[in-house]
C-alpha cells in the first residue's frame, strides 16, 4: 500500500454564516464603474492599462468570505497560491515555484500598498480591509522588479477617508469560525486623516484527528493596522502604515490515504502494517487511513507502539511534539508624494518582517517517525525612488531607484523515529540556514505618443544582488541512546546524550558502529541521505539586465489593442535543505543558478453596450528557461535543481456586464497549455522505482531520472473558469435583498513537483458559492447567509508521498 498527502478545501458546506455590517459608506450600484488600478505607477482605468489583469475589490473580497490569498485565488482561473504544512507557493499561468525551501525565492511576487513581500511566508498573512488586489499575469520586470516572471499579486489597502465613516462586521459559520472586523476612518485635522482597522478570526477546522480526538487545521487569527495620511504642504503629502498579525494553526490539513492496494516495498508493507496496527489499536477500527474529513496523526513519544510491545517501553526520542505552527507578521510603508510641478517625486520606504515555529508531524501517520521542529526569522527594509511625468504629451516616462536588504535565519530540527524499523537509536539531524542579502536597482520606462491613438513603450532595468551565507547541519541522537550492549558491558556504562558533540564522541569511540549508521541510515546508501557539513561566507553575485516593449493602438475611444514583448529573472541562490558534503562531488548541488523568462503578449480590452460591458482578452506565450524547481527527493528531503524549459501558453478572457440595473454577470476564464519542453533530468515517478514485477510498475526511469518533456507543469490546469451573479432587488424604498452565485471550475492539474500523476494529480472539479443578504439600499446595515462550496468539491493542493518506502 502507497499513500499521499491531501490538501483540501473546505469540504463541507458551511451551513450558515451571520453578517452584520454598520457603516456610512454607500451601496454600489449595478453598473459598471470605473475600475482604477496602479499596475503601471499610475492611478490609470484598467482599460487603458495594457497589461492582462484582474482586480477584485475589497468590498467583493468581504462578500465572498475570502480571509486568506488560498481562498482569493481560488476566484481566479489559472491562478494559485497553495500551503503546505511548512509553506506556501504562487503560481499565474503554470509559472511558479513548486515544492518548498526556504533558500528559494518566489517567481510570483506579492506586493503590500507597493513594498515587495521578499518571502512565500509573508502571503500567509490574513486579509482586512482592503481596498483592492490586483492580479497582474506575465512578467512585470520593470517596474515591479525581478521575482516576477509569473506575474505578480498586488494587495492594496484602504486609506484613510476625508470624511468620518465607521464599520463593524460579524461572522458566524459552521466550524465554530467566527470573524469580527471592525474600521473607523476619517479627519483628525484639517490636513491629517487617520483610519484604524482590526480583525479577530477563529476557526475550529472541519477535520477531526481521530487518534487524539481534537479538530484539524483550526486557526486564530488577530490583526490590526494604523494608517495616517497627512498634507503636509500643497504639493507633499505623507502616508504611513503600520500593521501587525498574529495567526497560529492547530495541526494540518494533510492526511494520508492508499494509492495502492500492493505494497511497493517490504519497507512500505511494514510501515503501512504498523500504521493500521496503531490507528485501529486507537479507533478500534481495521485502522485503514482514507481521504476523508477523519485523519490520524499524532507523533506520542512512541506510546502507541510501546503499548502495542512494537518497540521496548525504555526506549527514548521517539518524537513527541504537538504540530502546530504559530507566526507574527509585521509590515510598515512610509510613502512621500512630492508634486514638482506637473512632474510626481515619490519615496516608498517599506518594513516587513516576520517569525514563525512551525512543528510538522511530517509523517502524517499515527506513528512517531518524522518531526521537523522549524523556526525562522525574516526581516527586509526597502527604498524605491521614483520620478514620474505627466501624461498627454510626445513623452510619457517613469524613472527609478530601489534599494533592498534582508536577514534570513532559518533553522530545523529534524526527528527521525528509526527505532520503530529497526535496532537503531532515534536520530535528529539539525540545520541552519543564515543569508543576507542586499539589491539595487535602476530602472526607468519611456512611452513615446506616435499619435492620439497609438503608443510605443520601452522600458530597462538593471539589478546588482549579493548573497552570503552561513550553513551547518549536524547529527545527534534525539534522547540520547545506551551502547553499553555492544561492548559486552551492563546497562549504563556506555550512554551517549543528546547533543551533536555526544555524536562526535560516538564516533570518535565507536567508529565501526558510527560506520554502520552511516552507511544503513545516514548517507545516501541508507534512509536519510544525509551528511554533516558546514559552509561559511558563501557569497553569489550577480546582474540582471531585463527589457520590456510595448505597442497599444485605439482602434477607437472603446476600444485598446496591444502587443508585448518583455523578459524577466529570479536570481539565483542557496539551498536552505541542502543535506549533502561541503566538499567533495556531493557539494555541488548547494548552488543553483538563476531563472529567466521570454514573454509575448498580444491582447485587446474593449467597452461594448455604451458602457453596460467590458470584455477584455490576451495571446500569451512564457519561455522559462533553468526553471528552478524544489522537489522531494523520494527520502527526507527536498532539493533544488534548474530545470530545463517551460513553455506556458494561452488565451484569457474576462468579462463584466451590467445585464439589467440590479443584475451584473462577471466571468473569467483561462485556457492553458504549460508544459516543460526539455527536462531530462526529471525525477522518477515512484512507480518507476519499484520491483518491476509489481502490477503497478511502470518502465521509464533510467538511471534515476525520466524525460519529462511534454509533461504539464504544476497548477496548470487546461481550463478554468470563474462565473460570478450579483443580483439586487429592492423590497421597498428602506430595504433591498441581494444575491450573490459565484462558480469555480477546474480542469485536472498536477500538483507535485515530480509531476507524479498517480500520487499527485488534482481530478477537475467545480465549487459554488452562495451568498443571500438583506439590507438598506445605502448600506448602512446589512444582515447576510453565506453557504461556501455548496457542491462539497474536494480540490487537493498539495500531494507527496510522505516517507521513505511507502511509494
Amino acid at each position: 500500500m502507497s499513500q499521499i498527502f491531501k490538501a483540501p478545501a473546505r469540504p463541507k458546506t458551511m451551513l450558515s454564516a451571520l453578517a452584520i455590517a454598520v457603516s456610512c459608506a454607500s451601496a454600489a450600484q449595478a453598473q459598471l464603474e470605473e475600475v482604477v488600478v496602479t499596475a503601471q505607477a499610475r492611478a490609470e482605468s484598467l482599460q487603458d492599462v495594457s497589461i492582462s489583469m484582474v482586480a477584485m475589490t475589497g468590498e467583493t473580497i468581504n462578500e465572498l468570505g475570502i480571509t486568506k490569498m488560498e481562498e482569493f485565488t481560488m476566484n481566479m482561473p489559472a491562478v494559485t497560491v497553495a500551503q503546505n504544512p511548512i509553506g506556501n507557493f504562487l503560481f499565474i499561468r503554470g509559472v511558479g515555484t513548486s515544492g518548498t525551501n526556504q533558500g528559494i525565492e518566489q517567481s510570483v511576487a506579492t506586493f503590500n500598498d507597493g513594498v515587495f513581500m521578499g518571502r512565500h511566508q509573508l502571503s500567509r498573512a490574513p486579509f482586512m480591509d482592503l481596498d483592492r488586489i490586483e492580479v497582474l499575469r506575465g512578467p512585470q520586470s520593470i517596474l515591479f522588479g525581478k521575482n516576477t516572471i509569473g506575474g505578480a499579486l498586488s494587495v492594496h489597502t484602504a486609506r484613510p477617508t476625508d470624511e468620518l465613516e465607521g464599520s463593524i462586521q460579524a461572522l458566524y459559520g459552521s466550524y465554530g469560525e467566527t470573524e469580527v472586523n471592525g474600521v473607523i476612518s476619517g479627519p483628525i485635522t484639517d490636513t491629517l486623516r487617520g483610519r484604524i482597522a482590526y480583525r479577530k478570526y477563529d476557526y475550529d477546522g472541519y477535520l477531526e484527528n481521530v487518534i487524539t480526538g481534537e479538530d484539524a487545521m483550526g486557526r486564530d487569527d488577530e490583526t490590526i493596522r494604523a494608517s495616517l495620511q497627512w498634507d503636509a504642504t500643497d504639493s507633499v503629502t505623507v502616508d504611513f502604515k503600520w500593521e501587525r498579525s498574529d495567526f497560529t494553526q492547530n495541526e494540518s490539513i494533510t492526511q494520508i490515504g492508499r494509492v495502492s492496494e500492493v505494497p511497493y516495498n517490504p519497507t512500505a508493507a511494514g510501515i503501512t502494517f504498523l500504521n493500521q496496527l496503531s490507528v485501529g489499536a486507537v479507533t478500534g477500527t481495521d485502522g485503514t487511513e482514507r481521504i476523508d474529513d477523519e485523519r490520524a496523526v499524532v507523533n506520542d513519544g512512541g506510546a502507541i507502539l510501546k503499548s502495542l510491545g512494537v518497540v521496548p517501553a525504555n526506549t527514548p526520542g521517539f518524537p513527541d511534539q504537538k504540530e502546530g505552527s504559530e507566526n507574527t507578521v509585521d509590515a510598515g510603508r512610509l510613502g512621500i508624494e512630492w508634486a514638482l510641478g506637473e512632474h510626481a517625486l515619490t519615496f516608498i520606504s517599506g518594513y516587513a518582517s516576520y517569525d514563525y515555529t512551525d512543528i510538522c508531524d511530517c509523517d502524517f501517520s499515527a506513528l512517531p517517525f518524522i518531526e521537523i521542529d522549524a523556526v525562522e526569522d525574516y526581516e527586509q527594509f526597502s527604498q524605491e525612488i521614483r520620478l514620474t511625468s505627466p501624461t498627454g504629451g510626445t513623452f510619457d516616462y517613469i524613472a527609478g531607484l530601489y534599494y533592498q536588504s534582508s536577514d534570513l535565519f532559518y533553522r530545523s530540527q529534524e526527528a527521525f523515529g528509526v527505532a520503530a524499523l529497526a535496532p537503531l537509536a532515534n536520530v535528529t539531524r539539525d540545520y541552519d540556514f543564515d543569508q543576507t542579502q542586499e539589491t539595487f536597482a535602476v530602472f526607468g520606462s519611456l512611452t513615446w505618443n506616435l499619435s492620439d491613438t497609438t503608443r510605443v513603450t520601452g522600458g530597462l532595468r538593471y539589478t546588482d544582488e549579493t548573497k552570503e551565507v552561513d550553513r551547518t547541519l549536524e547529527k545527534s541522537f534525539t534522547g540520547g541512546w545506551d551502547f553499553s550492549s555492544v561492548i559486552g558491558a551492563p546497562e549504563g556504562t556506555l550512554v551517549y546524550g543528546d547533543t551533536a558533540a555526544e555524536y562526535d564522541r560516538f564516533e570518535a569511540e565507536l567508529a565501526p558502529v558510527a560506520a554502520a549508521y552511516d552507511a544503513g541510515l545516514w548517507n545516501d546508501s541508507g534512509l536519510l541521505g544525509t551528511y554533516e557539513h558546514q559552509f561559511d561566507g558563501r557569497k553569489r553575485t550577480e546582474s540582471f539586465v531585463d527589457y520590456y516593449a510595448n505597442i497599444e493602438h485605439d482602434l477607437s475611444i472603446d476600444t485598446l489593442i496591444y502587443a508585448t514583448v518583455s523578459t524577466g529573472v529570479k536570481g539565483g541562490g542557496f539551498d536552505a535543505r541542502f543535506l549533502k558534503e561541503s566538499v567533495g562531488p556531493r557539494a555541488d548541488g548547494f548552488e543553483y543558478e538563476e531563472e529567466t523568462s521570454l514573454a509575448y503578449e498580444i491582447g485587446f480590452k474593449t467597452t461594448l453596450l455604451d458602457g453596460a460591458m467590458r470584455l477584455n482578452g490576451a495571446l500569451f506565450r512564457n519561455e522559462v528557461s533553468d526553471a528552478q524547481v524544489s522537489i522531494f527527493d523520494g527520502a527526507t528531503g527536498f532539493v533544488v535543481v534548474n530545470a530545463a524549459e517551460i513553455i506556458s501558453q494561452g488565451i484569457e478572457l474576462d468579462l463584466q456586464w451590467a445585464a439589467t440595473d440590479d443584475l451584473i454577470i462577471t466571468a473569467a476564464t483561462s485556457y492553458l497549455d504549460s508544459t516543460f519542453d526539455e527536462w531530462d533530468t526529471a525525477p522518477c515517478w515512484a512507480r518507476q522505482q519499484i520491483d518491476p514485477g509489481h502490477p503497478e510498475f511502470e518502465p521509464g526511469c533510467n538511471n534515476g531520472f525520466r524525460d519529462a518533456a511534454g509533461d504539464n507543469t504544476q497548477f496548470a490546469p487546461e481550463l478554468a473558469y470563474n462565473l460570478n451573479f450579483d443580483w439586487r432587488i429592492p423590497l421597498m424604498d428602506s430595504l433591498e435583498t441581494r444575491a450573490v452565485l459565484n462558480i469555480n471550475y477546474s480542469d485536472e492539474f498536477a500538483t507535485v513537483g515530480d509531476l507524479d500523476p498517480f500520487i499527485g494529480s488534482q481530478d477537475e472539479f467545480t465549487m459554488v458559492d452562495f451568498r443571500l443578504s438583506v439590507g438598506s439600499p445605502d448600506g448602512t446595515w446589512e444582515v447576510a447567509a453565506l453557504g461556501k462550496n455548496l457542491t462539497d468539491g474536494v480540490c487537493r493542493l498539495q500531494q507527496q508521498r510522505p516517507a521513505p518506502g511507502i511509494g
